[in-house]
């Protein structure tokens, strides 16, 4: 678990601002947009599910790829 080290400042009596350092913020930044990414793909395959697929190989075949030659050197 991720313990997050801050400060809450004040002002007249309220809380306004939480000061958080550096680290911890990119840390807090990555995870939502982690997050944000995992939400993306699953509403993705909600989306999609049901529909027709390509195989990759398929797909390779359909744009004109073939199998290249690995290079051996002598």
């Amino acid at each position: 678990m991720f313990k997050m080290k801050y400060d809450v400042w004040s002002k007249n009596g309220k809380q306004q601002f939480v000061l958080v350092p550096m680290a911890d913020y990119r840390t807090i930044c990555q995870r939502l947009e982690d997050d944000a990414d995992f939400r993306a793909i699953e509403a993705s395959k909600k989306r999609q599910a049901g529909s027709a697929r390509t195989s990759l190989e398929q797909l390779k075949r359909e744009l004109g790829f073939t199998r290249g030659r690995k290079n051996s050197r002598k």
